[in-house]
């Protein structure tokens, strides 16, 4: 038999590599990088080019389940379906729309969002509409939508190319987008760019700078207003051409008085010298580009680091030109296309606000709906909608392709939460995972290759992805199910659609003219070929690599915001019961809760168990030998892991990836979130998985303890 090769794109990160599918006898046999793709030309991280096996492991879900006396047992479709309906229908006639919440991943596709969205919004009459971009990128959005007027970055990869520094703040690339990385350390050394790195680990990253700020953890504020005052003090800063575009520039000059190098220094832990190397560094570049994670936004403090970053670049003119600017790299593949669709409690299609009653009345009008139909005020976000369970003020959750009983904070509280749900609907592309095994419905759906629709990176390019292999069992595509219940449930004629093409041609009207704009894109152009980056607004444009190059901005005033944000600690800090602080993160061979990636042997056997990183002036002192089990404690739960040594990090801080729930058999009390903290950045919502306070004991002597255990 011969392989046919297909054009698709990566399900993992937000680059949107492009790859192709080998496919043999109905099933995917290969996956490759694609050459000449402008994001990753043929390269191709260790995540999807190991991936075949997932489609064919034998924990696929292959048919819808109900529990019946406390176990899954498999139904009909039909069933399935009217029983979500009439459960559906049944909670939100007795306890109102507000009862009812939907929890998604960022992997979908935008067709997928767009229908849940309406579903929720224009149907049901609720905003509870969230999606795990809130876990990754709210912050980064709300960062733009403060700054910049709108969630849209500005910039494009082919920048990378054009810069001569690189600032990193808060992101390890070479382990979260190794096919950026790579660019950048040959861009480093094409060009004789410069590289600093502002992380409090010394990461893989790290090791290329020419600067590393080991900053105490989130203290970044405080650091940015430091290089900020520094550029201001010693003239690198043009203040009549900023005034041109850019507000707030005298009301910041003030504030920054309140942050010299000896300030920021003591914050930071960082030496005087070195933070004015790097603010001289940054003054004196002639096109800087700035890119920045998790490190930065699961914080509670978050959107004030995204404002205080755009500072710097917008003081020294990195903006609106080739190799200058912003460049936000999201967490999961479609996170970009969730936030313009509307996928989170606060937005409506094409980047519209639920608060802003134009935006309402637009939308109602499209939908043929009553505008009062469309909530005034946003929906709860994950967080609250997990304590509404807690009050009964939320009676159903609808959660579609995510693992919320291992990705979010204070896990045992998440997952007696979710156990209070009267209807938990799971639908995913396996099952056992750790929320698969709390529903009281689960749905078998499609993965990835196994459907088609588009997707948009996190240089905003869209893509068409095509199913190329059928879903296995009775597995069906989301978007099917989803217009499926909304028909049990009454829509008939709000969901009246065949195909996902359908969905496309009315989801892209929302964004005529606006920044997000499609108009110009259709399957048929997007077919088997590299799609443009948006806006599009028609057929024959090419797309639009980077926005605001005539320095105009959407706000009133047409000028970006120069903000003035004060410092701020961290929700919980260390103290005497509690001396360490604890940061999370990704392993290079594991994505988020490894519902995927723990079912690949080849990335399963390079990374099997977590452990916890610490220094090792600090295991000395606590006794601690290397490999030995240690019980990590907050005041939410504890997780026993081995020690690994690494003097990397800073004394007094220790890391545990957040990979490791106990679905695929590792043992319970291994994962992260038992003991993070669910607190949220007051602005974006976003947790603050980046800093809990813990203390640390030798497993064999501590005493028992909350664990998480069920």
């Amino acid at each position: 038999m011969t392989i046919q090769w297909n054009k698709s794109t990566c399900s993992y990160c937000g680059l949107g590599c492009g790859l192709m599918i080998g496919v043999e006898q109905g099933k995917v046999v290969e996956i490759r990088g694609m050459k000449d793709h402008p994001t990753n030309n043929g390269a191709i991280c260790s995540l999807p080019l190991n991936s075949p096996p997932i489609f064919t492991h034998k924990d696929r879900l292959k048919r819808p389940m109900i529990r019946r006396d406390g176990k899954l047992a498999p139904v009909s479709w039909d069933e399935a379906i009217t029983h979500v309906g009439n459960g559906l229908n049944w909670i939100i006639k007795n306890h109102g729309s507000g009862a009812v919440a939907f929890f998604g991943g960022a992997i979908n596709l935008t067709e997928e969002y767009y229908l849940m969205n309406k579903l929720m919004k224009a149907a049901i009459g609720t905003n509870n509409m969230e999606c795990s971009t809130r876990l990754c990128m709210a912050s980064s959005a709300i960062g733009f939508v403060s700054t910049l007027g709108a969630d849209a970055p500005p910039t494009c990869y082919d920048d990378i190319e054009e810069a001569d520094l690189f600032l990193i703040a808060g992101n390890n690339m070479a382990v979260s987008v190794p096919v950026l990385y790579r660019r950048i350390c040959a861009a480093k050394e094409k060009n004789a760019a410069k590289v600093i790195v502002i992380d409090p680990r010394r990461t893989e990253t790290a090791a290329i700078a020419d600067i590393h700020l080991q900053i105490r953890p989130g203290t970044d504020v405080a650091l940015n207003n430091t290089l900020a005052h520094i550029l201001l003090e010693e003239g690198f800063v043009d203040e009549d051409r900023v005034d041109h575009y850019a507000s707030g520039l005298s009301d910041l000059k003030e504030f920054l008085k309140e942050y010299p190098p000896s300030r920021g220094a003591e914050i930071t832990g960082c030496l005087e010298d070195k933070i004015i190397e790097a603010a001289r560094t940054i003054g004196k570049a002639g096109a800087m580009l700035t890119f920045w994670f998790q490190g930065y936004n699961h914080s509670s403090q978050a959107v004030f680091k995204n404002n205080t970053l755009h500072n710097l670049s917008l003081l020294t003119g990195n903006f609106c030109r080739p190799g200058a600017g912003p460049l936000s790299i999201t967490g999961e593949a479609n996170a970009m296309g969730n936030r313009w669709v509307g996928a989170l409690s606060h937005l409506l299609p094409g980047m519209r606000f639920v608060a802003n009653p134009q935006h309402r009345q637009e939308v109602a009008d499209f939908w043929h709906i009553p505008v009062e139909m469309i909530q005034p005020t946003p929906g709860r976000t994950i967080l609250d909608i997990i304590r509404g369970l807690y009050t009964g003020d939320v009676r159903a959750v609808w959660i579609m392709t995510t693992n919320p009983a291992v990705s979010l904070p204070h896990t045992l509280w998440v997952k007696q939460g979710l156990a209070k749900a009267e209807l938990l609907v799971v639908q995913d592309i396996f099952h056992p995972t750790e929320t698969t095994l709390l529903g009281d419905v689960v749905l078998p759906a499609a993965h990835w290759f196994e459907k088609t629709g588009t997707f948009i990176s996190a240089e905003r390019r869209i893509e068409l992805v095509e199913a190329v292999i059928d879903p296995p069992g009775d597995a069906k595509p989301d978007y099917e199910i989803i217009w499926l219940v909304a028909r049990a449930m009454g829509f008939e004629k709000m969901f009246a659609y065949c195909a996902p093409e359908e969905i496309f041609e009315e989801w892209k009207q929302f964004t005529l003219g606006r920044i997000c704009d499609m108009t110009g894109v259709t399957y048929e152009r997007l077919r088997g070929k590299i799609g443009p980056q948006l806006p599009c607004p028609d057929v024959d444009h090419p797309g639009t690599p980077r926005l605001f190059t005539d320095w105009r901005f959407p706000r009133p005033d047409g000028r970006a915001a120069l903000l003035s944000r004060d410092y701020i600690e961290p929700a919980e800090v260390t103290d005497d019961e509690y001396p360490f602080g604890l940061m999370t993160g990704r392993l290079s061979g594991h994505f988020n809760t490894r519902t995927r990636t723990g079912r690949v042997p080849k990335l399963n056997a390079a990374a099997p168990n977590g452990y916890v990183e610490i220094h090792p002036e600090d295991a000395q002192r606590l006794g601690i030998a290397e490999g030995e089990e240690l019980e990590v404690t907050s005041r939410r739960g504890s997780v026993c892991l081995p020690a690994r040594f690494s003097d990397g990090l800073l004394v007094g801080t220790i890391f545990i990836s957040w990979h490791y729930g106990p679905a695929l058999g590792i043992g319970e009390g291994k994962l992260a979130n038992l003991v993070t903290n669910p607190v949220y950045d007051s602005h974006s919502k976003q947790p603050e998985y980046k800093f809990s306070a813990v203390k640390i004991l030798p497993a064999s002597t501590a005493p028992e303890t909350q664990t998480g255990r069920r």
